[in-house]
């Protein structure tokens, strides 16, 4: 089976008043979560991550992964909902921005993640704290175990795309420095507590967690970090099975 993990991300203008480092701390986390066991062992040439792309660049990299069984592109950074074109744009880099629509262009199996603002316009978390757990749990499993029943799960979904957005239309994602964004953040404690909380007897059985499950798990934390003024949403199938998140084998 052949997967790709796009992670876009744009922190902004460095020294500017709305540079989120927390966006850094993301990035790193998707990275170390994905390369985990219970992420499902994506190997380093599976993902690729471009900080603060031209347009250009972004399209190409979604066209690259358009004939990819599985994709899963991932957005940290500055965005905001567009009363006019009624979608939300990601800002890619100063003056750069793309919708987000452009980034479902010929999927066949995606997961979108968008941990970014979707503030109406007319026309953002400890990175050593997640690692750690991400480190504990693929000392408990077999990575490539998790990677074989990551794919053999993926295979029983139908084709579709899943959109994880970290707020509802009108409002703000939060971003901390030291967690990250509250979405991003919560979207993968969820993964790690479920792992924690499994008590699965993996000699004989393995477990997944899928994205709309994660997602339904992070909202409350999301709710409790934004101070109840942040709700994620999520845009997918009516029917599953939806695609696997994490994986315990």
């Amino acid at each position: 089976m052949k997967r790709h993990a796009l992670i876009l991300s744009n922190p902004g203008e460095s020294g500017a008043e709305n540079y989120c480092e927390g966006v850094n701390v993301d990035v790193n986390n998707y990275t170390s979560f994905l390369k985990s066991a219970l992420g499902g062992t994506w190997y380093n040439n599976e993902i690729t991550h471009l900080n603060r792309p031209s347009k250009l660049d972004t399209n190409n990299a979604i066209k690259d992964i358009s004939s990819c069984d599985y994709s899963l592109i991932i957005f940290c950074g500055h965005g905001f909902y567009s009363a006019s074109r009624e979608s939300t744009i990601l800002q890619l880099r100063k003056n750069e921005e793309i919708d987000f629509l452009d980034l479902k262009n010929e999927a066949k199996k995606r997961t979108i993640i968008l941990d970014c603002c979707r503030k109406v316009e007319k026309d953002i978390i400890t990175e050593e704290r997640m690692i750690a757990k991400f480190s504990e749990a693929k000392a408990e499993l077999n990575p490539l175990e998790c990677r074989k029943f990551f794919e053999k799960q993926l295979e029983k979904c139908h084709n579709g795309i899943v959109v994880g957005y970290a707020c509802s239309k009108n409002e703000t994602a939060g971003d901390s420095q030291s967690k990250g964004g509250y979405y991003s953040y919560s979207l993968l404690k969820s993964a790690t507590e479920w792992c924690e909380t499994n008590n699965i007897d993996l000699t004989r059985k393995w477990s997944k967690l899928n994205i709309a499950e994660a997602h339904n798990a992070s909202i409350k934390n999301v709710s409790r970090l934004s101070g109840g003024t942040q709700t994620p949403e999520i845009d997918k199938p009516r029917s599953g099975p939806y695609f696997p998140f994490a994986i315990m084998a």
